[in-house]
């Protein structure tokens, strides 16, 4: 789908604000009929921000991570979407699995390549998690669990240089992306299996 017939943030609240117990199930089925869709959703987090911050200062880590984001945001564009570069994270969705975890493997080899021989304050590890699934996706914003789900393993669980899947990505995934079997955890009270990539 177009991302301009997308609505926006502000004009699905505001079609949320005039839903009634006597309209709510037409009113939903129109909305998920026009944004909910298929994803694979991306989360990347750096790594070590507090102690980089605490050694360098805020304005050099935002200084080098820019620097980054502006070269691995390119390896995304080309074949998914970049929803927000919020703090140290960058949130991002493809249609096609596949492509986003090629998209983290060319992120993480680029990283290796740019921190190769560079002192430590000029360094930059990201932490990548994967989920997929239904998403409610917006112009300029997506919700849901799936996109909960690919937070938590990006920015909590995975480690640097580490891209974690989720059992329902890596089901979907060639037998040339080698990966192995890391971990099962719990989140929201669901247990999900997490592969990691290996590159």
């Amino acid at each position: 789908m177009k991302k301009a017939t997308l609505p926006t943030s502000e004009q699905l609240f505001s079609r949320l604000r005039r839903r009634t117990r006597a309209n709510a199930d037409v009113l939903d089925r129109e909305i998920e009929a026009q944004c909910v869709h298929q994803a694979t959703i991306m989360m990347c987090d750096s790594s070590g921000f507090t102690r980089r911050t605490h050694q360098y200062g805020i304005l050099h880590f935002l200084a080098v991570m820019t620097d980054v984001y502006d070269r691995v945001e390119p390896l995304v564009s080309a074949h998914g979407t970049v929803i927000s570069r919020g703090a140290d994270n960058l949130l991002a969705i493809f249609d096609d699995p596949v492509k986003g975890v090629d998209a983290a493997i060319k992120m993480q080899r680029l990283l290796a390549k740019y921190n190769d021989g560079k002192a430590d304050r000029d360094q930059f590890q990201l932490c990548m998690g994967f989920h997929h699934g239904s998403i409610l996706r917006l112009r300029d914003g997506i919700f849901g669990d799936k996109v909960n789900i690919a937070a938590k393993v990006g920015e909590d669980l995975a480690s640097a240089e580490e891209i974690l899947v989720t059992g329902d990505v890596d089901k979907l995934l060639p037998a040339r992306i080698k990966r192995v079997y890391a971990r099962t955890v719990e989140l929201g009270g669901k247990s999900f299996e997490l592969h990691r990539v290996k590159y």
